[in-house]
């Protein structure tokens, strides 16, 4: 778990703790904009599943995003120490409102920035359902390049769907 602490005007981003899973999970589960069906939401336990996960792991990145107190989105991921050290993102959502008015580019921004300044990691990649056009317009405008799609990625009981697999080198 790494220690994430990232403010600016009325904007916080911070690693998630044990008291907040709750709270997120709630939110997590409201957003329409990325559930396509009633398997892609989050009961109890398997929310507070991925928050041990996280916790447990010292590679592991889970973030809150709050504006003016209130949740407005999450960011996932793993760094991966390899000879090119990289994050790898499992998740990143926001409410709609914020990706269309720029908020998410600024967050993102921010938030590979930390990584960049604390760690001098330079290389993100994030996996995206092809249908969250929204996460994908905000992941192209911030300078993500299209690496490759992944047939049939996510799959549960009821469809399938495609992953675009984007990266994103920055410098320092």
């Amino acid at each position: 778990m790494f220690d994430v602490n990232i403010k600016y005007g009325d904007v916080s981003i911070s690693s998630i703790e044990k008291e907040d899973v709750k709270h997120i999970r709630m939110w997590y589960n409201s957003q329409k904009s990325f559930l396509y069906n009633s398997n892609d939401y989050l009961e109890t336990n398997e929310f507070y599943e991925r928050f041990i996960e996280y916790y447990m792991s010292e590679c592991e990145i889970f973030l809150k995003i709050k504006k003016m107190n209130n949740i407005i989105g999450i960011f996932k991921g793993r760094i991966e120490f390899k000879n090119k050290n990289m994050v790898w993102v499992s998740c990143f959502d926001m409410e709609t409102v914020f990706l269309d008015n720029n908020e998410g580019n600024i967050v993102l921004d921010n938030i590979l920035k930390f990584f960049l300044h604390n760690f001098g990691i330079e290389d993100f990649l994030i996996g995206v359902s092809v249908r969250d056009k929204k996460i994908l317009n905000v992941l192209k405008n911030s300078g993500f390049q299209m690496v490759r799609i992944s047939n049939d990625f996510f799959m549960n009981e009821s469809n399938s769907g495609n992953a675009v697999i984007l990266k994103k080198k920055i410098y320092g």
